[in-house]
């Protein structure tokens, strides 16, 4: 089961779309669609929305082990020059877990080479969130 919430600003101003997809085979297709149409919509470079489709497959090949019931909560932010992708709550201890298995041998950790900006926070109910920014 999905879930999809967007609002869309005019002008400049931030859109958002707040998504829940369930654990299998729609959450890498989903994902990447949602990413790239903000990342379209942040008017990043060809090269950046690249960038945050591979980010948008380390997501859907890790997250849905890791979500508390096995579903990927995920909210992406884009402004003009500024791509936000939130992905949580997730279990406790989540986020670095993300992270360390979306390294690759050799290059290391691929998301925190893509992203300008990697945060793992943790909210008030003990669960953790993944902040990705990513900026031309």
């Amino acid at each position: 089961m999905s879930e999809l919430d967007c609002a869309r600003g005019t002008g400049g101003r931030l859109d958002r779309t707040r998504l829940t997809v369930g654990a299998g085979p729609l959450v890498g297709p989903v994902l990447a669609r949602v990413i790239a149409i903000h990342a379209s919509r942040a008017q990043l470079p060809l090269d950046r929305v690249g960038d945050a489709l591979l980010i948008a497959d380390a997501i859907a090949s890790h997250a849905p082990a890791l979500a508390a019931d096995g579903r990927v909560p995920v909210s992406v932010q884009s402004e003009a020059g500024r791509l936000e992708i939130r992905v949580g709550p997730l279990q406790p201890g989540s986020g670095r877990r993300l992270l360390d298995g979306a390294a690759i041998p050799h290059t290391g950790r691929v998301v925190e080479r893509l992203a300008d900006d990697v945060r793992v926070r943790s909210g008030v109910a003990g669960g953790e969130t993944l902040v990705l920014r990513l900026a031309p």
